[in-house]
């Protein structure tokens, strides 16, 4: 878990909750992503809402520890390389 919040903290991500059916990613207000990936992402995988303006809630049935870590981490790569602050 403590590399996951470290994988997770240039995407802004302030909170994870991964409950074997619902993974809730909570980011800070203005992320440093791309809006646009966002809802390429949204658009691309119905399992994936935003809930709200800062959270993305993934429905998806994973009872596994590592396998819900592993379906955030790979929604983190979807999203791209976090925009450098200016």
């Amino acid at each position: 878990m403590h590399r996951l919040r470290v994988l997770a903290k240039p995407y802004g991500v302030l909170k994870v909750d991964a409950a074997p059916g619902i993974i809730s990613i909570t980011f800070q207000k203005n992320p440093p992503i791309d809006p646009m990936k966002i809802i390429h992402l949204i658009q691309k995988n119905k399992h994936i809402k935003l809930a709200g303006n800062e959270k993305l809630r993934i429905e998806r049935e994973l009872p596994g520890t590592k396998d819900r870590a592993q379906m955030v981490r790979d929604i983190l790569k979807n999203l791209g390389q976090p925009i450098p602050a200016s």
